[in-house]
């Protein structure tokens, strides 16, 4: 028994009880930090404070040393006050469930508890003592387990005092005819028939639906529990490893279990035909059946390492089943059987398992609750890119390409991002390429073949949206350049009240003419013999008026303000004062002012 502080401590334990068996009531409880984590509480009140009772104490003690993959999973116990706690794997009882099993599920069911029974009666040397419904429990995986070991002794200890002490405790219709008379048999060895016995009425109760469902020897198995299990001389009784043998659990889907537990041991040869032919076996069950029974050990860390189950098995087994697909399971079933043994051997760390399923993860992860994308995918993810195999990384890649269209590009790289790419599609008023081509087939032959080279995308230049013309507006006299003679152009308005020729528009080909009149009117000029006649008249510019002419500057020379020393001065003696002779510096043709020479 645990501390009780420390136990308890890391169980959130529900009030409501949802089983009561016996001396013991059945709660649910969650395991705390380990990713909420479902559990089941045997708790019952102890006579006396403190001190456990030796049925309480049976059952803990045999749990804790019993391990068995067919016996009730012991997980910690405590005493806290006048209760004690028996925390075990999450299971509800058999009594509860059993209508709705299927027929296959009892007879898997059946042949766990056989097994059991076969494991404590030769290895253990424990004989059960009250093997009924209410001492089977089954997990959430289908499977049938065996507890409830308060009245369990080992073989030294089955005596009468013993068997009066529990005959009150004992299911009274498994209670063997032996211990009703209280009466010993010769052989110690046959101590353990009163579990055969009990297993007997445990066949008849349960195997009905076998039988009537028409399940290969579930009839005679039903006889033998008659005749042989529950005879009334113990001697009589087959033991629990006979019983394992018989051809009612000769199952195809036992088998697959068998060998799967086994897988270890096989030949690569024995693989490659088991796993060949497991698809066909499993389309012929039931989905919930397969995803009870097989789903963990389809998963299991050998079966998806064998390179024979990569090529057979896993394609049908992780791709869910959809209009387009092939699968074992539909998208509900997967979900329920297949992701969550996904999602717990996602983190493990060998690259040969995680390539195996970053290969399935397109078809998946959408499935996936996106919280658990982000808080348990996302960083195994993550963690994957930083690897050295580039394998692995490329992989990676791909797999978060396929979490962003669920979880956006911020969660999946995170950081800052910027927009650096714009959107360069035309609007849907323009005319697209496919348009165009089909304009193009309709105007040719319906036997010439088209060539239509599709330009790259530009955007329309600042002011030119009033010269874009659509190639719906285009006509066959557009095609080609017209003739030099074909139509003239219109005289400008200034040339005709000047009477001077105008200039042809189309004398120059590679001149577009800017503005042209709404109505436009060609007129074709007629045949003329003399060439002469073509010639450009062009106007003088003498004949034109210069309207700049008076904004032209006059540019005058600045006189000279001091005249030479080696020339006299004039003065002028008339009355108009003194009279500065100064020559100007246009007029010195030989003489320089500034004479470098000197």
């Amino acid at each position: 028994m645990g501390n009780d502080s420390s136990v308890l401590s890391e169980y959130q334990v529900d009030d409501a009880h949802y089983a009561q068996l016996g001396p013991w009531t059945l709660h649910s409880a969650t395991r705390k930090n380990s990713d909420s984590e479902t559990v089941s509480v045997f708790t019952g009140k102890l006579k006396s404070y403190g001190q456990l009772s030796k049925e309480f104490q049976r059952a803990v003690e045999r749990l804790k040393t019993l391990r068995h993959p067919s016996i009730l999973k012991y997980l910690n116990s405590c005493i806290a006050g006048e209760t004690v706690h028996l925390f075990v794997e999450y299971v509800t009882p058999l009594s509860q469930v059993l209508p709705q099993q299927t027929e296959l599920e009892i007879c898997c069911g059946l042949q766990n508890i056989v097994s059991a029974l076969d494991f404590i009666h030769s290895k253990a040397s424990i004989v059960h003592n009250n093997l009924c419904k209410d001492a089977i429990f089954v997990t959430t995986g289908g499977d049938w387990k065996l507890g409830y070991f308060d009245l369990a002794c080992s073989f030294a200890e089955v005596t009468e005092g013993f068997l009066d002490q529990i005959r009150s405790f004992r299911y009274e219709k498994a209670i063997a005819p032996e211990d009703e008379k209280k009466t010993k048999f010769p052989g110690g060895g046959n101590v353990s028939s009163r579990d055969i016995f009990a297993f007997g009425q445990l066949v008849k109760e349960t195997i009905s639906k076998c039988v009537e469902s028409g399940v290969t020897d579930a009839d005679v198995f039903r006889d033998l529990a008659n005749k042989q299990m529950q005879s009334v001389t113990p001697q009589s009784r087959p033991t629990a490893s006979v019983l394992s043998r018989h051809k009612f659990f000769d199952q195809p889907l036992l088998h697959a279990q068998e060998f799967l537990a086994q897988i270890s041991i096989k030949s690569q040869k024995e693989k490659d035909e088991f796993f060949r032919d497991l698809p066909t076996l499993l389309y012929s069950m039931s989905e919930s059946v397969v995803g009870c029974k097989l789903a963990s050990s389809l998963l299991s860390r050998l079966v998806v390492l064998s390179v024979a189950a990569q090529q057979h098995l896993l394609p049908h087994l992780l791709i869910p089943r959809t209009d387009s697909t092939q699968g074992l399971f539909d998208a509900s079933n997967y979900r329920l059987f297949v992701l969550p043994v996904v999602s717990r051997i996602f983190p493990v760390r060998d690259a040969q398992i995680r390539l195996v399923l970053l290969h399935y993860f397109p078809h998946f992860v959408g499935l996936m609750e996106p919280d658990h994308l982000v808080h348990n995918i996302l960083p195994e993810l993550l963690l994957g890119i930083k690897d050295t195999d580039d394998t692995v990384v490329a992989a990676t890649l791909k797999a978060l390409a396929c979490l962003v269209p669920i979880l956006g590009g911020s969660t999946v790289i995170g950081g800052t991002r910027l927009k650096l790419f714009t959107n360069g599609m035309p609007k849907e008023s323009e005319i697209r390429p496919a348009k165009v081509l089909e304009m193009v087939r309709k105007k040719s032959s319906p036997n010439a073949v088209v060539h239509v080279r599709t330009l790259p995308e530009r955007h329309e230049p600042d002011g030119g949206e009033d010269g874009v013309h659509s190639l719906l507006e285009k006509t066959d006299s557009d095609e080609h350049w017209s003739d030099w003679e074909a139509e003239g152009e219109e005289v400008c308005e200034d040339d005709r009240e000047q009477g001077s020729n105008p200039i042809e528009a189309s004398s120059f080909p590679g001149k577009k003419q800017e503005l042209q009149s709404p109505a436009r009117v060609t007129t074709k000029k007629p045949l003329v013999s003399d060439l002469s006649a073509l010639e450009i008249q062009i106007k003088s510019r003498e004949d034109e008026i210069d309207y700049f002419a008076d904004m032209e500057p006059t540019i005058t020379s600045t006189p000279a303000i001091f005249a030479p020393a080696d020339e006299p001065m004039a003065v002028s003696t008339g009355s108009n004062g003194l009279d500065f002779n100064v020559q100007s510096q246009e007029e010195k043709d030989e003489v320089d002012g500034w004479n470098w020479d000197d």
